[in-house]
């Protein structure tokens, strides 16, 4: 098992370490003080008996140097005295062999029994049994230490990994049967909570019953890092985004499920700019945080336009356009933003500044 070892440096190139427990009955106790420095180990000795109060105190003893030639004393170590004794000193070893450093410092050595003897072959070997062993945390502590953009590197890879698991979760849910609003499996809650989807990283969603606002107001508002608040209205995949019209041929008009969620989405933001300062100052004082309500964006989220024909994706680019801070986007076009997202995260800040 890896010792976790604490130095303490009290002179040059000099520390003291934790003190090891080498023998212990119910009322004494024998503890060794082991010290480090540029030279080895060196440490003493001291036993300890129970007082009145159940603490352990240190038994007076004469120092062994000052005895004279006649005089000696005798202190029996056990076998188990002596293994922790010499684990102590062994362990203690190897970090004065690196150089004692000034100030206060972790060590985690692992016993030569365990040591690993790292080469290209077994790389992969090696980072799984410091896994299995426990000692993920000192590995990425001693990473961070000693190479700040490995660990940056390494923590970007995981990062992009959960989000590539986000979107095969997506992907995999467009092919079954979900609730639009109940629940915690539904659509609204699980675009909620993946909401970086959309290319804008939101910060905690600010809940409407939380601040006390008067007029129609959305279940959660979007706070965007740049401090600014945006709207998610979800509907549903299955629903229809646009419609032929059959009075113009070539033309294409919003379906009703979209026509509703558009109205429904006007209807937040006339609302929102009519209680403008009302609203930031109510999400001030109840989240901390100051937002502006100034001109909020709204996404809608319905359909999907995977099989869409070029005339379809062209009918839909020319209504997007017509609206005003607003933009209805399908499931299909939500998984292209992530995928591009992850592949490129630049490329999603740049989109954000060309639409603002």
């Amino acid at each position: 098992m890896a010792e976790q070892i604490r130095t303490k440096s009290v002179g040059k190139h000099f520390a003291k370490t934790n003190t090891v427990r080498l023998d212990e009955t119910p009322t004494t106790l024998l503890a060794f003080y082991p010290e480090v420095h540029d030279g080895g180990v060196r440490g003493n000795l001291f036993r300890f008996k129970k007082n009145k109060d159940n603490k352990w105190e240190e038994i007076p003893e004469e120092d062994f140097r000052k005895l004279q030639l006649y005089e000696g004393v005798h202190i029996e170590l056990n076998t188990q005295a002596i293994n922790l004794l010499v684990e102590a000193v062994e362990s203690r070893k190897i970090i004065a062999a690196t150089g004692v450093s000034s100030g206060t410092h972790d060590y985690l050595v692992v016993p030569k029994e365990n040591a690993i003897i790292v080469d290209d072959k077994n790389l992969r070997e090696v980072f799984q049994q410091i896994l299995a062993q426990g000692h993920s945390s000192e590995f990425w502590k001693l990473i961070n230490e000693n190479d700040p953009d490995l660990a940056n590197t390494i923590a970007a890879g995981q990062f992009q990994h959960m989000r590539n698991a986000v979107i095969e979760e997506l992907k995999r849910r467009l092919g079954e049967h979900h609730p639009e609003t109940a629940g915690d499996d539904s659509w609204q809650s699980w675009i909620y909570r993946h909401n970086w989807l959309f290319g804008a990283n939101y910060g905690k969603p600010i809940e409407k019953q939380k601040i006390n606002i008067t007029g129609i107001m959305p279940d959660y508002l979007f706070p965007t890092l740049d401090s600014f608040i945006d709207i998610l209205e979800i509907k549903l995949p299955s629903a229809p985004v646009i419609v032929q019209d059959g009075s113009h041929s070539g033309s294409w008009v919003w379906s009703k499920e979209a026509n509703s969620a558009i109205g429904q989405a006007v209807n937040y933001i006339c609302e929102m700019d009519m209680h403008i300062l009302e609203l930031e100052r109510e999400i001030e004082r109840k989240y901390g945080n100051r937002y502006s309500v100034l001109r909020p964006r709204a996404f809608i989220l319905i359909g999907q336009s995977a099989d869409w024909s070029q005339e379809q994706k062209e009918g839909l680019r020319k209504l997007n356009y017509s609206l005003h801070g607003i933009e209805v986007l399908t499931y299909t076009e939500l998984v292209m933003r992530g995928q591009s997202f992850v592949s490129n995260p630049l490329n999603m800040s740049s989109l954000r500044d060309s639409e603002s």
